[in-house]
């Protein structure tokens, strides 16, 4: 059988290579332009989906979703739409193309399994133009995958080939895969689907190849029935000729030539520079010396070198018979080595060397008796007089670290003569280099010969780009020179942040909780945050104090003394936090997340690190008003504010461990444009609207709009005069789900921040609230006051419309009362830019980014060293389905122990499986034991 990770990490590779080449021409029946693309994928979908009347209450799975061609129409249909792509480069680029949708999840699958998709989760499964070219192993483990995830009934749509089979090697991750018909509908059977319909694709150009026996159809098939057939078997039923392990596999010569091909339209349509990149393209597709003496190759670079423009030092040089283009000096044989294996290798690097410069007076290189040396700016990048001895101590001492000597692959930053990368590449270690100078890498290329270095390396990253597919694969660890760190310390924080955050992601799972406050307006925040958290696949709970609230003010009640009731205030707080404290002995947790005004005590948060726990606050509040940070900080391993500059360092000074800026947000599932009836329209609805609490400053501010189309909507506002006909429904407190209709229903939302000191709008204001966010998610235009931050997260005057006092904001409500169009169309760019860029979900990827930076070690250790770690290894030797239980109760974030093993058994439909019967009868059986002892301790206290 093959082995599946290694398949997906090729996969991987080879599809982020075709991507960042041309991901239209890769993934899009090479279409010209973007707007092309996304008419392909709509009439694809059509296709597919045509006939179906009503799919608004579906979730459905685009399996292989690639850029996304085809998720824009899908979320036009689909209540849910999940696409999940094995390339990091795709994904990437769908979420850069299509936002951020609350009816569109994208996740970057292994590239074998559905993880973490749960069971019985989906409508429907379709995948177009991605299943055919995958290796065979590998498509039966997504059938299979598919019939778990789908619902009873559920069904599935695949482009598939059918016909004669074409000999595929398993390597290959482009070649169609075809397959007998009576093969297929066999291995659907035996998987647990019905077979509906077998139609013919039609296309606008070729998919059928009847000549060769290559059959373009839909397969449409239904679950009817869950299969407990292996991948091994039913990848035997797709095609009994099993697919083959090539020994001599160089890669992809059909890449080679459609690149090549690609190449030569471009060269004839004038795209010289894009007919280049092709070619190097081609080159690093297939490592075959015999292909670059093919005439039409040899063509392509006799015509590409007589239009090379002479500004980026381009020379000509025989290769073959034929001219090529290089850079550089022809007469440096050793430089011209070291380009031509950098260009098989790494075309894309070597394209930069092309484009920027490659010498400077800042770098120089000298000679010692080990060899030559580089020096930059001063700074010598190697041992000064013994490089090659030096490398090897370096290299020595660094794989004395365990988290080095574990790893799968070594990331390091910092090049210099290249000594220690042949040390480290010597003891059979994958090397990713990442160079910050394309100066020091000139210099090299052109004093020694590191081609060995070139032809063994995983990864070359120049200058600033760098990309972190490098972490993606593996357990890789980060090496960094100290001169590199002296030299370029902020590319060092951002590769070592890069690859902590990408390998927390693939590889911690931590259990989260949330702890919110008694009550106030950052309790729906804290319910964002959970929410987010689990969208990102983390392992999380929210901690609701919000009853103990009715306490907090009935001992105001008992009180009167304010002495007196601040210490009761202090012991009740006191309690809560013991309980919160109790709650992670009995469901450990790993982190805490504190949101402002959370009750819990310095002498818990000082329990719960004890205990290992990491403790985050996010200080959602303004820093001068609300000032118990002061108290508090020193107990925060992490505090993030909504605040810079004398915020960050005063809290720092407090005493807290890190101390970051990170602004509130939006939730997109929450605070989105909805349809009100026209009774809802009336009851919520105004010309102007304000949605918040009565501020001295808002007070001061909104009498003036007495007797005008101005409603106030919330708490603590006067009930008097002008108020009483400003104030709604008694000034009550609104609840989310009303304020969303607010903001819908009202033609111009004010948004004033508060603030106790300030009369109408705060010069000082830096903070911005979550309403800002709210607002323009729900597609609702809003008139808000001037903030220093605001700039950095809207457009002022496309995206968004401040006002600085109170006539500027009598002006703006006249004037825009008058223009709707400029209303709707200001708020439709606002809702698109805070869905690109302010999401909860953004958000918190960024704290888990920082997290995951600092505490990466601490977590794995954690997590390694943790009973579920034990009981999952230990399982994983009994039972496949006791190792796949214990996983997904794990992630689920349940205890170590039987109740959580049978928890989701007992909320559970259909038969049960034997495992499944075992864990229930153990259940049983130590309950009874459980309840027999309570008996006999009750009995004995009888008898005394």
């Amino acid at each position: 059988m093959a082995d599946l990770d290694e398949l997906a990490q090729r996969m991987r590779r080879d599809w982020n290579r075709r991507i960042e080449h041309d991901y239209r021409f890769w993934m899009s029946d090479g279409q010209s332009d973007d707007a092309a693309m996304w008419e392909s994928g709509a009439r694809d979908f059509d296709i597919l989906f045509g006939n179906y009347q009503d799919l608004s209450d579906k979730v459905a799975l685009d399996l292989g979703c690639g850029v996304g061609r085809m998720l824009r129409a899908a979320t036009q249909h689909f209540g849910q739409v999940i696409g999940l792509d094995v390339s990091s480069s795709a994904i990437e680029r769908a979420r850069t193309y299509l936002g951020s949708s609350t009816k569109m999840q994208l996740i970057e699958g292994n590239g074998y399994d559905l993880q973490p998709l749960g069971d019985e989760s989906i409508d429907v499964v379709y995948s177009f133009a991605a299943l055919t070219s995958i290796p065979q192993e590998v498509i039966a483990n997504y059938l299979l995958e598919s019939n778990r995830v789908l619902k009873q009934h559920g069904v599935a749509k695949f482009q598939i080939y059918l016909g004669k089979d074409q000999g595929v090697a398993e390597q290959d991750t482009l070649h169609l895969r075809c397959f007998d018909e009576r093969n297929v509908r066999l291995a659907f059977e035996r998987c647990g689907f019905v077979v509906e319909s077998i139609e013919e694709l039609v296309l606008p150009f070729q998919v059928s190849f009847e000549e060769l026996g290559i059959l373009a159809r839909i397969i449409t098939v239904r679950k009817v029935d869950r299969t407990e057939l292996s991948r091994d078997e039913l990848a035997a039923l797709l095609s009994p000729r099993r697919e083959q392990r090539s020994q001599d596999w160089c890669g992809s010569e059909l890449e080679y030539w459609m690149a090549i091909q690609y190449a030569q339209s471009l060269l004839q349509e004038g795209r010289e520079a894009e007919a280049r990149l092709a070619v190097e393209h081609a080159v690093a597709a297939v490592d075959n010396e015999e292909l670059r003496f093919d005439q039409v190759y040899q063509g392509l670079l006799q015509e590409l070198a007589t239009k090379q423009s002479g500004a980026t030092k381009i020379v000509e040089l025989e290769l073959g018979g034929q001219q090529e283009p290089q850079i550089g000096s022809a007469d440096n044989a050793v430089l011209q080595r070291n380009l031509n294996t950098l260009r098989g290798r790494f075309p894309s690097q070597y394209q930069l060397l092309t484009v920027e410069t490659q010498t400077s007076t800042a770098v120089e290189v000298r000679e010692t008796e080990q060899g030559v040396v580089l020096y930059e700016d001063g700074q010598c990048l190697d041992h000064p007089s013994k490089p090659v001895s030096g490398a090897e101590a370096w290299v020595t001492r660094l794989f004395n670290e365990q988290r080095v000597a574990d790893a799968d692959t070594l990331v390091v930053i910092g090049v210099g003569a290249g000594y220690h990368i042949e040390a480290i590449q010597a003891r059979g270690s994958t090397v990713s280099i990442v160079e910050p100078s394309v100066s020091v890498f000139w210099a090299l290329l052109e004093s020694r010969d590191i081609t060995a270095i070139l032809a063994n390396a995983e990864h070359l990253f120049l200058g600033e780009r760098f990309e972190a597919r490098c972490f993606e694969s593996g357990d890789a660890a980060l090496a960094v020179r100290p001169q590199a760190q002296a030299l370029y310390p902020e590319l060092c924080r951002s590769v070592k942040s890069m690859l902590y955050s990408t390998r927390g992601f693939s590889s911690l799972h931590p259990s989260f909780a949330v702890l919110g406050p008694l009550q106030g307006g950052t309790l729906p925040t804290t319910v964002y945050t959970t929410d987010a958290l689990s969208r990102l696949n983390q392992r999380v709970r929210q901690i609701d104090v919000s009853g103990f609230a009715p306490a907090y003010h009935l001992l105001n009640d008992l009180l009167s003394e304010e002495v007196r009731q601040k210490v009761m205030h202090g012991n009740l707080i006191e309690v809560i936090s013991q309980a919160v404290v109790e709650s992670a002995h009995e469901k450990p947790i790993d982190v805490l997340i504190c949101m402002a005004q959370a009750p819990i005590s310095g002498r818990a948060l000082t329990e719960l690190r004890k205990m290992g726990v990491i403790t985050v606050l996010w200080f959602v509040e303004d820093y001068l008003r609300f000032t118990y940070w002061r108290e508090i900080a020193q107990f925060f391993d992490f505090v993030f504010t909504i605040q810079r500059g004398a915020c960050i360092e005063q809290i720092k000074a407090a005493g807290a461990g890190q101390v970051h800026y990170l602004p509130t947000a939006c939730d997109p599932e929450i605070h989105r444009p909805v349809e009100l009836s026209t009774e809802e329209r009336e009851r919520w609805g105004s010309l102007v609207s304000f949605v918040g609490a009565g501020y001295h400053n808002r007070q001061q501010m909104f009498a003036n709009f007495a007797n005008q189309p101005f409603k106030i909507w919330g708490t603590e506002w006067p009930l008097c005069r002008p108020f009483d006909s400003l104030v709604q429904e008694g000034g009550r407190r609104i609840a989310v789900d009303e304020y969303v209709k607010i903001f819908n229903a009202t033609d111009i939302n004010v948004n004033l921040h508060s603030s106790a000191e300030k009369n109408g709008v705060d010069p000082y204001g830096d903070f911005l609230n979550p309403r800002t966010f709210e607002l323009a998610a729900c597609g609702a235009f809003q008139l808000v006051d001037e903030r220093e931050y605001l700039a950095e997260c809207f457009t002022p005057g496309e995206e968004i419309v401040t006002f600085n006092g109170l006539q500027d904001l009598q002006n703006k409500i006249e004037y825009y009362s008058q223009r709707p169009d400029e209303r709707i169309a200001i708020a439709a760019r606002a809702r698109e830019r805070v869905l690109r860029d302010h999401t909860y979900e953004q958000r918190l990827r960024q704290l888990l980014d920082i997290v995951y930076t600092s505490k990466f070690e601490r977590l794995r250790e954690r997590q390694s060293s943790g009973p579920w770690a034990r009981m999952i290894e230990r399982a994983a030797s009994v039972d496949d389905e006791l190792h796949q239980r214990c996983k997904v109760a794990f992630e689920r974030g349940e205890a170590a122990n039987l109740d959580g093993l049978v928890w989701d058994i007992h909320h559970g439909k259909g038969d049960l499986t034997d495992t499944e019967k075992k864990l229930l009868f153990l259940h049983h059986i130590r309950s009874q034991i459980i309840q027999m002892r309570k008996e006999e301790v009750s009995n004995h206290k009888e008898l005394l």
